[in-house]
C-alpha cells in the first residue's frame, strides 16, 4: 500500500512529479529521487525482515510474497593480505553475492516489483548488460509479470541465458555507444505506456537503500568511514547515501559515511569530471574495459553524484585495467570470486 504524500522530485531543481510518473527522469534530463513525508519522525520497527523493519523508510508496504530472500548477506573484515595490500587497518567486505541472483540487484528488483503492483502492470521491462536483466527476470517471475529485457549486443551468452531461463523476453540491440541505446530505449517508456526501469531509476534506488540499512545494523550504528561503490548508472551509490542520509535526518545517526566513486579508468565519466572540477559528466565512448557491468559512458541523472561528490567531499578513483584484474586476482586469492566491475573498488 502506497503511503499518503509520496511524491518524485527531481535530485538538483527540486522540482515535483506524481509518483506513479512512468517516465523514469525528469523532463531536464535530471534523475528523480522519492520524497516520503515524515521521514524525521521514520523509526526502527520489528521484524524478520529488513524492509519490515525500515518500513517507515520506504514509500510503499512491501508484500512478502515478492521476496526471494534477498539482503542479510555477510558482512566480512578482510583478512592480511588484503588489508596489507590495500594499507589499512579496518576493511569490509559487503559479500552481495550472497543475494539470489548473485548481485546487489536483486535489493531493487525487490521494490520494482512492489511497484508493479502497486501500479497493477502486469509487464515490466529493463535495460542492462546482464545482472539487473537477470535480477528482475527472476523476481518478475516470481511474481507473475511479463518482463522484457533490452540487452546490448556485447552481453555474453551466459548472461542472456540466465535471463532466460526465468521465463523473461531478451531483446538484443546492436548500437556503438551503450549510453546512447539507454537513453533511446528508456525515451520509449510513455509512448509504449511500458515501465522501463533502468539502474538510476527512483524506485529501484530505494531497494537499495537496504544495503545503508542493513550496515547499520550490522556495525552496530558506529557507521563505516567510507564506503566504495563501484560506479556506473549511479542508482546504487545515491541509493546507500540516501538510505543514510534518511536515517540522519530521522535522528537515528548523526554522521554520513563519504562515498567513494569508484569507475574503471577507460570509462570515467564522473570520476573524471570530479577530478577536473567539471560539474557535468564527462561522456565516454569508443572505449573498450574488462569491467563490463559498469559501462555506462554518459550515465542519465550522473551529474547529481558529481554535486554531492563535491558537496560531500567524497574521493573519486578511477582504476587502470590491469590494476582491475590484479585485484580480482588477489580477492580471488581471499576466497571472494567477483567479477571485475566488482574488483575495481578494492584497488
Amino acid at each position: 500500500m502506497l503511503k499518503n504524500g509520496v511524491i518524485l522530485v527531481s535530485a538538483l531543481s527540486n522540482t515535483p512529479y506524481p509518483f506513479d510518473r512512468i517516465e523514469e527522469f525528469a523532463d531536464n534530463g535530471e534523475a528523480l529521487e522519492v520524497r516520503i513525508p515524515g521521514i524525521a519522525q521514520a523509526r526502527i520497527r520489528s521484524g524478520d525482515h529488513i524492509w519490515e523493519r525500515f518500513a517507515d523508510f520506504l514509500p510503499f508496504t512491501i508484500d512478502p510474497s515478492f521476496s526471494l530472500g534477498e539482503g542479510n548477506t555477510a558482512l566480512v573484515r578482510a583478512d592480511d593480505k588484503l588489508l596489507g595490500f590495500c594499507g589499512l587497518k579496518n576493511l569490509y567486505l559487503k559479500n552481495e553475492t550472497q543475494n539470489p541472483t548473485w548481485s546487489f540487484k536483486d535489493r531493487g528488483s525487490l521494490t520494482c516489483v512492489a511497484m508493479a503492483a502497486e501500479m497493477k502492470e502486469t509487464v515490466t521491462a529493463t535495460i542492462s548488460t546482464g545482472n539487473m536483466g537477470n535480477s528482475l527476470a527472476a523476481y518478475g517471475g516470481h511474481a507473475g509479470l511479463k518482463v522484457l529485457v533490452f540487452v546490448p549486443d556485447f552481453v555474453p551468452p551466459e548472461k542472456i541465458a540466465a535471463i532466460g531461463i526465468h521465463g523473461a523476453t531478451a531483446i538484443r540491440i546492436t548500437g556503438a555507444d551503450y549510453s546512447i541505446m539507454k537513453r533511446h530505449v528508456l525515451g520509449l517508456a510513455k509512448k509504449l505506456k511500458l515501465r522501463i526501469v533502468s539502474g538510476n531509476g527512483p524506485v529501484r534506488v530505494e531497494g537499495y537503500k537496504l544495503t545503508a540499512f542493513e550496515l547499520y545494523e550490522q556495525m552496530r550504528g558506529n557507521l563505516p568511514d567510507y564506503i566504495a561503490v563501484p560506479t556506473s548508472a549511479c542508482g546504487h551509490i545515491r541509493g546507500i547515501f540516501k538510505g543514510f542520509s534518511e536515517l540522519k535526518e530521522a535522528g537515528i545517526i548523526s554522521k554520513l559515511p563519504k562515498m567513494i566513486v569508484v569507475q574503471a579508468r577507460n570509462n570515467s565519466p564522473i570520476v573524471s569530471a570530479i577530478k577536473q572540477g567539471s560539474r557535468h559528466v564527462i561522456p565516454f565512448s569508443d572505449f573498450h574495459t574488462v569491467a563490463e557491468a559498469i559501462t555506462t559512458g554518459n550515465p542519465p541523472g550522473g551529474d547529481e553524484i558529481i554535486d554531492k561528490a563535491t558537496r560531500f567531499g567524497w574521493p573519486a578513483e578511477d582504476v587502470a585495467e590491469d590494476e582491475i584484474l590484479l585485484s580480482q586476482k588477489l580477492l580471488a586469492a581471499s576466497g571472494y570470486f567477483v567479477e571485475p566491475a566488482s574488483a575495481t573498488s578494492l584497488y
